[in-house]
């Protein structure tokens, strides 16, 4: 009985232990040359690495060279089996205010390898609260919105480009 408690607080110790030591500020570098791959180019950051998480302060993303939002600030936890990405503030370019409200309060990205194929995603600001889903394999978006009345009112045909559910929220599904 002593043995397995003893393995079982070894095994704690060395999992922390990692999560701990693991190089944040390289995982972060990694990602952004990955999304480079797609266009996607994140500049003006601010990295601070702490004991088990990375904090991000303001950074402009950009997709296909064009300025597409600013975000105030970040935090990026790395634990292995759960990952999420939490932005907070994130103010959207001029050109998405046509068809999208630009500013989102919160949203938070997440993985775990006990759904290996999915990344998920939860955000809230003026439009609503969305959740989406993208899966890896099939690379399929699929995005469940709850609309605020600024997005029923002033947004209509944005929402015109969504199908409407039975429960008054709007679906959006789409290979990419």
């Amino acid at each position: 009985m002593v043995k397995v408690q003893k393995f079982f607080a070894y095994f704690i110790f060395f999992i922390f232990a990692l999560i701990y030591f693991v190089p944040k500020t390289s995982i972060y570098y990694f990602i952004e040359k990955e999304l480079k791959n797609y266009e996607i180019v994140i500049s003006n950051e601010e990295l601070q690495e702490s004991s088990f998480n990375l904090h991000i302060t303001g950074g402009t993303v950009s997709v296909k060279s064009i300025e597409s939002a600013n975000i105030d600030q970040a935090d990026m936890k790395i634990y292995g089996l759960y990952n999420t990405i939490e932005l907070q503030e994130i103010v959207l370019s001029k050109t998405v205010s046509s068809f999208l409200p630009s500013k989102i309060k919160n949203a938070t990205v997440s993985y775990t390898v006990f759904n290996p194929t999915n990344i998920q995603v939860k955000a809230s600001g003026e439009f609503g609260e969305a959740d989406a889903q993208y899966n890896l394999l099939n690379k399929t978006l699929y995005l469940k919105l709850k609309p605020s009345k600024k997005m029923l009112t002033k947004y209509r045909s944005t929402l015109n480009s969504l199908k409407k559910s039975e429960n008054g929220e709007y679906i959006y599904e789409q290979n990419i």
